[in-house]
């Protein structure tokens, strides 16, 4: 599993989110918006994700304890080798303190 973080100020952010989606064919099934989950929530949606044979997905929005959690995720999954090949961006909320 390949994790990237994207941090910066808003209009930073904005320009590779755009240059992300681009590289994805703007196809928007492949986002997630964080907002939407707890950190223990969007590690289960992105596993539902990675599981149903997605190996890319771009999370927008993603607060400090979210990282953190997908971040510990990667750790316990990494003697398997069903996540290989994924690649998870992650979008930092700019200025957050979460």
């Amino acid at each position: 599993m390949q994790i990237q973080v994207v941090t910066g100020t808003a209009e930073n952010q904005q320009d590779r989110v755009s240059q992300l989606l681009n590289e994805l064919g703007n196809d928007h099934r492949k986002t997630v918006q964080a907002e939407a989950y707890g950190a223990n929530g969007l590690v289960d949606i992105l596993e539902v994700r990675a599981t149903d044979g997605q190996r890319e997905i771009l999370v927008l929005s993603c607060s400090r304890l979210q990282i953190q959690a997908v971040l510990e995720w990667r750790s316990c999954a990494e003697d398997t080798t069903e996540f290989e090949d994924l690649v998870l961006h992650l979008v930092r909320l700019p200025d957050s303190n979460l």
